[in-house]
């Protein structure tokens, strides 16, 4: 019952923060009791694609194959705050994107225009 409450508490607290407080996320998680979000480590891929669809945590998008990466296709990315941040992330915007596979979903580091 502890851990619902708690996770709910971060629920609401993370969706009153919005776009651009990406930053006091890692504080919340620590006064909820949850441990830090892990780094993903491991070579930084690139590609370019077309943005589905978007929200705090995650980004899908439509794009190339990615050389030793992955192929092309629809793919499910989770997104750090500072990259949501400042990423056009209107469905259908172009971007130039870089990556480091992590497992459930690869993460993404970077998202620009193209």
């Amino acid at each position: 019952m502890r851990t619902l409450i708690l996770c709910s508490a971060l629920f609401l607290v993370l969706n009153a923060c919005g776009p651009g407080k990406p930053a006091e996320a890692p504080a919340l998680r620590k006064a909820v009791g949850l441990p830090p979000e892990p780094v993903p480590a491991g070579p930084v891929l690139s590609g370019v694609g077309t943005v589905v669809q978007s929200d705090l945590t995650s980004v899908v998008l439509d794009h190339e194959a990615v050389v030793a990466g992955l192929p092309a296709g629809r793919h499910a990315f989770r997104a750090r705050g500072e990259v949501v941040a400042e990423a056009p992330l209107e469905p259908g915007a172009r971007i130039a994107f870089s990556y480091q596979d992590w497992k459930p979903a690869p993460v993404l580091i970077e998202l620009k225009a193209r």
